[in-house]
């Protein structure tokens, strides 16, 4: 692990091994843990999109619908074929009850895998690339699961559109909430809810995120995983912070100045 500190913003990268999916959770949660002092906030931001001027929604849901043809969508319980099952059904009977032709669907569901795909109707591939980019895409927190919904809304303390993050501000953006997880178990609860590539915003109390002490950034990049960190106090960084995470991380992190 290697801490990065004559860059801006600064940089702890990890390899995939000690950063990468649930093995990292509990290490992180005590990291953003050690850059916030008592009675300060850590807002995590989750990012709401708008579907309707998403620019890559035509080609995803063009790939969705190639991607499904050649069987290679993850689909464990079979939801995303049933919806499909059904669309070919309202496609090419469209006065047929779903739950009464279960028979004739899967003769549908079977001749259209087994068709190539460029013989297949530009029509019909649209409404199956729908069906399906739909099912695999979360634009919103709605799109959710109740649990994370309810997470999320209970600890929720501000909806802006303060983008803080290092890259131009997409066009499709609609809003970020920002949510309330100061504690080590619910910095691990909003893992397993939400993502592990998260950003957070340590902020005193009353304070906007624009006016953070640090925000972090965890982000995967092609050599393993990186921890953006950037602050408005560099001195108290070096002086506090650091030494913290030397503590935390041992002989396992090394400084580069």
């Amino acid at each position: 692990m290697k801490l990065l500190i004559n860059t801006t913003p600064y940089r702890l990268e990890q390899d995939y091994e000690s950063g990468f999916d649930p093995n990292a959770f509990d290490m992180m949660a005590e990291v953003i843990l050690a850059f916030c002092e008592p009675g300060q906030d850590i807002l995590f931001s989750y990012t709401n999109w708008d579907s309707e001027l998403d620019p890559h929604k035509v080609h995803m849901v063009e790939e969705a619908a190639r991607n499904f043809h050649s069987d290679i969508v993850s689909d464990p319980d079979l939801a995303i074929s049933q919806r499909v099952k059904e669309v070919l059904l309202n496609h090419y009977a469209p006065e047929r009850d779903p739950n009464q032709n279960q028979v004739l669907m899967e003769q549908m569901f079977t001749y259209f895998r087994e068709v190539p795909y460029d013989e297949l109707n530009e029509e019909l591939l649209l409404k199956i690339g729908s069906a399906v980019h739909g099912m695999q895409t979360v634009y919103t927190l709605e799109d959710c699961k109740e649990d994370t919904q309810a997470f999320i809304n209970s600890r929720l303390v501000d909806t802006n559109t303060t983008w803080l993050l290092p890259y131009e501000q997409p066009v499709y953006l609609k809003n970020i909430l920002w949510y309330r997880a100061s504690t080590k178990e619910e910095v691990l609860q909003s893992f397993g809810l939400t993502d592990w590539c998260f950003s957070c915003a340590i902020v005193n109390p009353q304070t906007s995120v624009d006016q953070y002490s640090f925000f972090l950034n965890y982000t995967e990049e092609e050599d393993g995983m990186v921890l953006y960190i950037s602050t408005n106090t560099p001195d108290y960084f070096k002086e506090t912070v650091v030494p913290r995470l030397e503590r935390l991380l041992g002989e396992s992190l090394e400084i580069v100045e």
